[in-house]
């Protein structure tokens, strides 16, 4: 007989406390009700593992048996087509077409752009006065992506995508997002309303772009020119929606939660003075001039700064999935329909796995391997994020070049607290720093 596992039941009240402290309702749900337990959405009932035994249950299963989570409600926002939304055959197709781009053998194509990139956002920061660096991280990583991902090289055109992708983010609410009722116009004054123009303003400029490189033919390394060179299994080329829908996803996916994770490792880094030593005197073993990104990525101590910052505050603390069909998480056979999620919180916070799992100790990394279910910063399965060798090689590459151009120091005491951010978790605080 199908049972659900216990858990909140009301599912106002859980939403807004998860938004307020996603990792502390996630660790404190585990602690009161046991493993799986059960977590109220607006997606459905979500029956949760902390276990890596759980995790590996759900991993290793048929991706048949599951659909992705939330896919009807968030389709009509985040776009039919999106990679994240699609399930079966379509998501197998369409991850398929978009893994080349994310081959870890292709990373070196981009790391020097990374590192000029950075380095001339950091010759702009302020020197006198104190300053977000959640921000400026934000600000380097669309950078990032402009260049990387679209292959925009003429200033102009990057600043109207800088321009408009921030106005789309900034347009897109969690109110609508989870409520069907609130996407009325409302004579075009509604958070709905605004989100559709910053839309249709986004998608003209983006369908003007694939039409002009449509039309030059000139080969290209960004990732928008090798999408554009895709083709399905039938042969036929990405159509204009699904393109879009790709590079929103993509943008999503590397902006906010790279810059989230950048400012979190500084604020580490910072809040330990051994640390901090320790991966300086690493990163100066690497010459300065000129820099050499494969070198810096290479180095063990950073892996392991860059590693312990994605344990600690995982961008995505909890990963679900829908059942097409009974499923067993740990004892508890679940019915077809409801979801089933892997508390990625709760494994990296696991004293069993895990030893004093608040304190930051990048040597952890170092001391020994973790296997597939007991670290998991970017899922895992069928589903495990594509850009996962882009994002630690950027990680790595940022956060050597902030540390060797600058010296930073925190403004004010105290933790930077997670919060929800549009769909990932990031600092509530901005991370404030001034330069010594």
């Amino acid at each position: 007989m199908p049972t659900l596992p216990a858990g909140p039941l009301n599912v106002p009240l859980a939403t807004v406390r998860y938004l307020r402290d996603p990792y502390g309702v996630l660790l404190a749900a585990a602690r009161r009700y046991g493993d799986p337990y059960s977590w109220p959405s607006f997606f459905g009932k979500l029956a949760i593992t902390g276990e890596p035994a759980g995790a590996k249950e759900i991993f290793s299963a048929d991706p048949d048996d599951f659909s992705a989570i939330g896919a009807d409600l968030l389709a009509p926002v985040l776009g039919e087509h999106n990679l994240i939304l699609l399930s079966g055959d379509r998501h197998r197709a369409m991850r398929k077409i978009q893994t080349p781009p994310f081959h870890a053998q292709r990373l070196h194509v981009y790391g020097e752009l990374i590192l000029r990139i950075t380095e001339q956002h950091i010759a702009r920061w302020p020197k006198q006065r104190p300053f977000s660096l959640h921000r400026c991280m934000q600000e380097i990583s669309l950078d990032v992506i402009l260049h990387v991902v679209f292959g925009l090289d003429d200033e102009a055109k990057r600043e109207s995508f800088r321009t408009g992708i921030l106005a789309l983010i900034g347009s897109l609410k969690p109110t609508f997002m989870l409520f069907r009722g609130l996407r009325r116009p409302l004579g075009g004054l509604s958070a709905w309303a605004r989100f559709q123009r910053r839309t249709a303003e986004m998608t003209a400029l983006f369908k003007a772009e694939v039409n002009r490189r449509r039309a030059d033919k000139v080969e290209r390394q960004d990732i928008l020119s090798l999408f554009l060179g895709a083709r399905h299994e039938d042969g036929t080329p990405l159509g204009d929606d699904e393109l879009l829908h790709q590079m929103i996803n993509l943008v999503g996916a590397g902006h906010e939660t790279t810059a989230s994770a950048l400012a979190w490792a500084v604020h580490y880094v910072l809040s330990d003075p051994a640390v901090e030593h320790r991966l300086r005197e690493e990163l100066a073993s690497v010459p300065p001039v000129p820099a050499d990104p494969e070198a810096l990525t290479r180095l063990p101590y950073l892996g392991a700064v860059c590693a312990e910052t994605l344990r600690i505050n995982p961008v995505a603390p909890l990963i679900g999935r829908t059942l097409r069909r009974t499923f067993t998480l740990q004892g508890h056979e679940l019915p077809a329909g409801v979801s089933v999620g892997i508390g990625i919180i709760n494994i990296h916070h696991r004293e069993d796995i895990y030893p004093d799992p608040t304190r930051f100790r990048p040597e952890r990394f170092l001391e020994r391997e973790y296997g597939p279910f007991e670290y998991l910063p970017f899922g895992g399965g069928a589903r495990r994020c594509l850009g996962a060798a882009f994002a630690l090689y950027e990680m790595k590459l940022i956060l050597a070049t902030v540390l060797k151009l600058r010296t930073l120091r925190p403004v004010g005491k105290g933790a930077a607290r997670a919060v929800m951010r549009h769909t990932t978790v990031g600092p509530a605080n901005g991370v404030p720093m001034r330069i010594a």
